[in-house]
């Protein structure tokens, strides 16, 4: 360990150094070593991916205080920012913070990324002084105190790292150098102290040479942060010579396309689709030719600006897709776009992962009629498909309100039955009515039957303890509580908490995400995956099952804005029409949450209910009820593990 006397004199004798003009990009093509855990590892070469060049030669360019980019995933930007942190602590050692969206992936960055180039590259190494390696070569650790997973000093300066959502980390220090990865998963506020942005940007105010570095791949249309940062600077674009015209382009998804014999559409027999493509090419949208990928990689590259005067006020903005980068081939991310195609939800990923581009959210329909007209004729209370139920209850000061769902391959969706249970629910009347409901064996048209595996049921309002004691008492018929939680940022299945007083694992929802999912699901026009179909009322099986016009605009009544509050811009769900009741939207995101918290396994659902087997593993009910026996074969088939 050495001494602060050491230390100090290393310091000293360093300072009096002239400082380097080497830019990041130089120092990276000089000293950075990649580690064996990277794609490519070995000495690194900014000529592989010659778009980050311009983005790390502007932290250390004259006037330009703030860099923004805003890229598809897998371009190389951690290694961008690793070379920032790496050039300044070696050549112009200052305090450094990295901000992470939290606290644990601000730790996870640190062991994996941060720890492995202090470990490889030598100049690193030896400026770390109190860094060394694992036995066996893994992430890096401390020989003291002084340095932590969060906290690396180095003479003249430390590496501070933390996450959006602490607050004491952000305003603890002053910085030099700030560097924010992917900033539109920030969340609204750190605590209760603001923009997490703003909060560590008013660290660097007595630096005059500060720069900060914003990364993310984009999210929402109109809520985006790094759109909005984009936006605000010079809009540098990795452009393309056209081979044939000269003209330089952006590589944008619809101006790629595939030859028709290097297209394979494969549809298995559960109805899940494969996408194959052998080839890609590129149209040219000024002259209409079109190259393969190679073609338009080996051709002349650069960055072209929307926006060149944004330099005046110091803000050098970049924009980079997947189809520049090197580690990732145009037919694999144009698999990627056809799979996703019709499924907003995982069209939304690829948008916003692969082109870099934020992506125009659905918000509520405008007439509920159109889901009126799609309802269909089951025939029996199950229809052909479903593999599994759940069970939704809303609660009421003078009611319960529930929903049965049916859900088959690919999680898609049959609303089974929606209805009122009316009394207080401290009756004990009220919960047998209940009861009469989820213990319901529903059948398909051959007489087969299932029961309701899962229920989730709304613990919030006035009624919290009379919820708790009923699912205590049936916790072995998967009867749990489950609160909502809004805002940004948290899933649909959050975590488990502990219900208050009891032993009763709580179940914590993101409802914000679940509604959009929903919305999303609505979205889908072509039966299939995800699909949400719903049934006509009037049948012989359930004469009134509840999907009537009233349903469907309380399914619809709440949408998706964007509003900017204290100076901040965030998505908040609100109703539409406030004389409209939203409890049919909250009852199917629980139902979407209680399958989903399943993770069922619908090949071996499959197996289990098919019509050849189905005779051993699910009675005939007609003759018979289903027993728990028979239940508990397809609660097993139901799920790989609990979520708790």
């Amino acid at each position: 360990m050495k001494t602060a006397n050491k230390l100090n004199r290393y310091t000293s004798i360093r300072g009096f150094k002239p400082l380097p003009k080497t830019s990041v990009v130089e120092w990276a093509d000089t000293y950075r070593i990649l580690s064996n855990g990277s794609a490519e590892p070995g000495r690194w070469r900014t000529d592989r991916a010659p778009y980050q060049r311009e983005i790390m030669e502007a932290f250390t360019a004259p006037g330009v205080s703030r860099v923004v980019v805003k890229s598809a995933a897998q371009i190389g930007k951690s290694d961008i920012m690793n070379n920032v942190i790496g050039r300044f602590a070696h050549l112009d050692p200052c305090p450094i913070m990295m901000i992470q969206p939290t606290i644990e992936m601000a730790q996870d960055y640190s062991k994996t990324r941060i720890s492995p180039m202090l470990r490889d590259t030598t100049v690193l190494n030896r400026l770390f002084y109190n860094v060394k390696s694992t036995d066996g070569g893994g992430t890096a650790k401390t020989r003291d105190g002084n340095n932590t997973i969060l906290s690396k000093i180095f003479p003249g300066g430390r590496l501070i790292m933390c996450g959006a959502n602490s607050p004491a980390g952000l305003a603890s220090r002053p910085v030099r150098v700030l560097l924010a990865d992917e900033v539109d998963r920030f969340p609204d506020s750190a605590g209760t102290e603001g923009d997490p942005v703003d909060l560590a940007a008013k660290r660097m105010t007595t630096f005059w040479n500060r720069v900060m570095g914003l990364f993310s791949t984009p999210t929402n249309e109109g809520s985006s942060r790094i759109d909005a940062e984009y936006l605000s600077g010079t809009q540098e674009e990795w452009q393309y010579r056209c081979p044939s015209c000269g003209e330089y382009h952006v590589l944008s998804y619809i101006d790629m396309y595939v030859p028709d014999e290097d297209y394979q559409e494969i549809q298995s027999p559960s109805g899940h689709r494969t996408i194959l493509v052998k080839s890609v090419r590129w149209r040219c949208p000024d002259c209409g030719h079109d190259f393969g990928e190679r073609e338009v990689k080996d051709a002349p590259q650069k960055y072209v600006a929307q926006n060149p005067r944004a330099i005046e006020n110091g803000i050098r903005s970049f924009y980079v897709n997947a189809f520049s980068s090197p580690w990732l081939e145009w037919p694999a991310v144009m698999k990627e776009w056809y799979e996703a195609k019709g499924d907003p939800e995982r069209e939304k990923v690829v948008m916003n992962t692969r082109f870099g581009l934020s992506y125009r959210q659905l918000g509520a329909f405008e007439d509920e009629n159109i889901f009126l007209r799609r309802r269909e004729q089951y025939g029996a209370d199950l229809p052909d498909g479903v593999l599994m139920l759940t069970a939704a209850v809303d609660t009421q000061d003078n009611r319960f309100e529930y929903e049965i769902c049916g859900w088959g391959v690919d999680e898609e969706c049959w609303g089974i039955n929606k209805g009122v249970v009316l009394g207080e629910p401290d009756k004990a009347a009220t919960w047998r009515a209940l009861d009469a409901i989820l213990d319901k064996v529903y059948t398909f048209k051959n007489g087969d039957g299932l029961k309701v595996m899962r229920t989730f049921i709304d613990s919030g309002g006035h009624y919290t303890g009379a919820i708790y004691k009923y699912c205590e008492r049936n916790l072995g018929k998967q009867r749990f509580p489950i609160k909502g939680m809004g805002g940004p940022g948290i899933p649909l299945n959050y975590k488990i908490g502990r219900a208050h007083g009891t032993k009763l694992p709580l179940v914590m929802l993101g409802v914000d995400d679940g509604k959009q999912m929903v919305m999303n699901r609505l979205g889908i026009q072509d039966k299939g995956a995800r699909y949400f179909h719903f049934p006509l009322d009037g049948d012989k099986t359930l004469p009134v099952r509840g999907y009537d016009q009233l349903y469907f605009k309380g399914i619809i009544a709440e949408e998706k804005r964007v509003v900017k509050r204290g100076g901040q811009i965030r998505e908040i769900w609100e109703q539409i029409d406030k004389t409209v009741r939203n409890e049919p939207l909250d009852l199917r995101v629980y139902n979407l949450a209680a399958m989903q918290s399943c993770h069922p396994d619908w090949e071996r659902l499959k197996g289990v209910l098919d019509p050849g087997a189905r005779v051993t593993e699910v009675k005939k009910a007609a003759r018979k009820p289903v027993t728990r026996t028979s239940h508990h074969h397809a609660t097993q088939a139901s799920r790989r593990q609990d979520i708790w």
